[in-house]
């Protein structure tokens, strides 16, 4: 059983202070989790990979190149789809420019309903069949895309422009302009659609723009998880906008409902590991690594237990 927190490892400067100072919050049940365990990896990655480390993790089954993990594949063979073709997901989005780039407003923020991605997506399915691509629903807000050319089209996962600029994630070169194009099509196409008429009268953001990410496709055989890996994204979005009081809030929060889980699976399960994810490293504990350890390591640990906070410094 491996347990991936993403956005643990913080990134920005006051989550990163926050990490010295008191008002960090005790966390006892984590505090007690990590006292037993003992690290067993670190993974590193690089600010510009196209798939962040907690996704590589939590996926780790399905070996794949930067920026074409399978997600759409994945979700496709879930719903019982032809997973021979190369798919992709389609997240509709709000693109906000500002003076020097464009930024990415929270998409599950729009509050997309079901009725909107239908009405949207019925408009948008004939553009994108000009480009050998079939738009097929998955839940509001998001649709399934198949085609030939996204088979091995490396797009940057929304875990990387979900409220943040997108320029630098934009696909580039000859194998993304069709994809630039189309996206500046329907950006024409939204700004006058109803939907979003109905929207702007209800003081909602317009749906202005898609963003096309998990690219690719599945082996034949399709792979299982071994590991029974569950991502926890509870710290995401705090740990996006930067906002320590939030992020302190955030852990309080997993501390109360996971915590007493995780530290019983911890006990009861042999191969539990938990996984501490940042955007460039990636720190793994286990039971097996803290037995591993000498008599006088596990005799100071038990003495002078490590306090959680510092685990959340990357090296």
């Amino acid at each position: 059983m491996h347990i991936v927190l993403s956005h643990a490892l913080p990134g920005g400067p006051n989550c990163k202070a926050l990490l010295s100072r008191p008002e960090f919050p005790p966390l006892p049940r984590l505090q007690q989790l990590f006292s037993s365990l003992g690290l067993a990896e670190v993974r590193r990655g690089e600010p510009s990979d196209l798939t962040p480390l907690h996704a590589q993790l939590t996926h780790a089954h399905v070996p794949a190149p930067d920026g074409l993990l399978p997600l759409g594949a994945l979700a496709a063979h879930a719903t019982g789809l032809d997973t021979r073709q190369a798919w992709g997901l389609i997240t509709l989005c709000h693109l906000q420019p500002r003076s020097d780039h464009v930024a990415m407003g929270e998409p599950d923020e729009l509050a997309i309903t079901d009725p909107e991605s239908d009405a949207l997506m019925q408009a948008m399915r004939p553009y994108f069949l000009e480009d050998g691509l079939t738009l097929h629903p998955h839940r509001a807000g998001q649709w399934l895309v198949c085609g030939e050319p996204i088979r091995h089209l490396p797009t940057a996962s929304l875990e990387r422009v979900r409220a943040q600029p997108i320029d630098a994630w934009m696909p580039q070169g000859e194998p993304g302009r069709s994809l630039r194009r189309l996206q500046n099509e329907m950006q024409m196409l939204l700004y006058t659609h109803p939907v979003n008429d109905d929207r702007s009268a209800r003081g909602l953001a317009p749906v202005n723009a898609f963003w096309l990410s998990g690219t690719g496709d599945l082996p034949a055989a399709i792979p299982r998880d071994p590991s029974a890996t569950t991502l926890h994204a509870a710290l995401r979005d705090s740990a996006l906008r930067d906002d320590a009081w939030s992020w302190a809030q955030a852990w309080l929060a997993l501390d109360a409902a996971q915590g007493p889980q995780w530290l019983a699976l911890s006990q009861s399960e042999p191969d539990f590991c938990i996984t501490l994810c940042g955007s460039t490293q990636a720190h793994s504990y286990t039971a097996q690594a803290a037995r591993s350890q000498s008599w006088l390591t596990r005799a100071r640990r038990a003495w002078s237990p490590t306090p959680f906070p510092h685990r959340l410094q990357a090296a």
